[in-house]
């Protein structure tokens, strides 16, 4: 045990002092977190302002106009303009999208002569402009369900449609603002910055195989085994060493993006086991690929291979829920997958380590099986 934490002691001082070692484990990671978080995530959740514009002023249209601009949505804000102030608005970029209601609307509406709504948007924005459509679509459908029970009604029993037939539409409105997902926004920045660590981690641990393939050749390793330490020692201390580095490098990612990016990763407790888990797993794939190779170049091609088929399978470069169905499938069966998923979870529904415990232990178990493996390869090859 002496012997191991010894190495691994070494091990580390060399690594931190090593500048390419030190931009692989945390400038590389923190870089691309923030390069895709901006790209993809747009720097964050999603905000938008949509003008709503009421040219007719009926009952009808008043009560839809009055629910949007009384909806309490931290992702999208409603504001009262004029129908020359929304075009004005969408085409300079001042409004999102507008949905205008013109004049003579609502008379149309209760008569059955139906009624349109018109959608401004700019072709730039379209996240927002199908946003504005789905409000409007919803309204207009709200207008003609309640359109058509009166008709029918009239059919079937010859009586007057009731009074509040078309009246009282503040429920559609209400019903629109609650159609959002459960769970809080997924932080882009917080996404790409658990994404990207994983990537890069598959590189600094295979350090230990490329430091273990370069010493064995050089002779190093030979005066470092006459000093009295295992074989196993040898190979326990470095694959620690790189291990408490990346470990380093996913703590110092997280912070940096929370404290200078405001980014939300979830709960401080869970955040650090599914880092912690990762950190074995991927630890334990990166030693049993670069446990295979007899060059330092052949242990860095290995890791640089493994490290981006996994990273493809795992969804590392695509955005939160972007994954096609076959791809989501085959990402529970890696551990950047199985990590992805546990950092969402802790993320967007505040998940605590009681319920991303499956994925954690998918980790760890990943990491044990392959980490032993590695580790029996490594030392026979150290012991040659």
């Amino acid at each position: 045990m002496r012997a191991l934490v010894g190495i691994a002691s070494v091990e580390l001082r060399r690594r931190v002092r090593n500048r390419s070692a030190l931009i692989t484990a945390v400038v590389a990671p923190l870089a691309m977190a923030i390069v895709f978080g901006l790209l993809i995530g747009g720097g964050g959740s999603f905000r938008a302002t949509i003008g709503v514009a009421d040219e007719d002023a009926s009952e009808l249209s008043t009560s839809f106009v009055e629910g949007l601009l009384d909806a309490d949505d931290e992702a999208i804000a409603f504001v009262a303009v004029r129908a020359d102030a929304a075009r004005a608005g969408v085409d300079g970029g001042e409004l999102d999208a507008a949905i205008v209601i013109p004049d003579g609307f609502g008379e149309q509406a209760t008569t059955g002569q139906g009624g349109t709504i018109e959608v401004l948007r700019d072709p730039r924005n379209e996240i927002s402009a199908a946003v504005a459509r789905s409000i409007a679509g919803t309204f207009a459908d709200g207008i003609s369900t309640r359109a058509l029970a009166a008709v029918t009604l009239v059919g079937i029993t010859g009586a007057a449609p009731p009074a509040d037939a078309l009246a009282d539409l503040d429920e559609t409105a209400a019903r629109m603002t609650e159609q959002a997902p459960g769970g809080r926004p997924l932080d882009a920045t917080a996404y790409f910055g658990a994404s990207m660590s994983i990537l890069f981690l598959f590189f600094t641990v295979a350090f230990a195989a490329q430091s273990l393939v370069a010493e064995r050749s050089s002779g190093v390793l030979s005066r470092v085994l006459a000093t009295g330490a295992s074989p196993r020692a040898v190979v326990g201390g470095k694959v620690l060493a790189v291990c408490a580095l990346g470990l380093g490098s996913f703590i110092v990612v997280w912070l940096v993006t929370t404290f200078a990016f405001g980014a939300r990763w979830g709960g401080t407790a869970a955040v650090l086991a599914t880092m912690l888990a990762t950190v074995v797993a991927v630890g334990g794939v990166a030693t049993f690929v670069a446990g295979l190779a007899s060059t330092p170049r052949q242990a860095e091609s290995y890791a640089s291979a493994t490290a981006f088929v996994l990273a493809l399978l795992g969804g590392n470069f695509l955005g939160p829920g972007q994954a096609p169905p076959l791809l989501e499938r085959l990402s529970r069966f890696t551990p950047n997958g199985q990590s992805l998923r546990a950092f969402t979870a802790v993320a967007s529904d505040g998940a605590g380590i009681s319920e991303i415990a499956p994925n954690l232990a998918a980790l760890v178990a990943i990491g044990l099986v392959f980490g032993a493996i590695g580790l029996i390869r490594s030392t026979r090859a150290v012991q040659r």
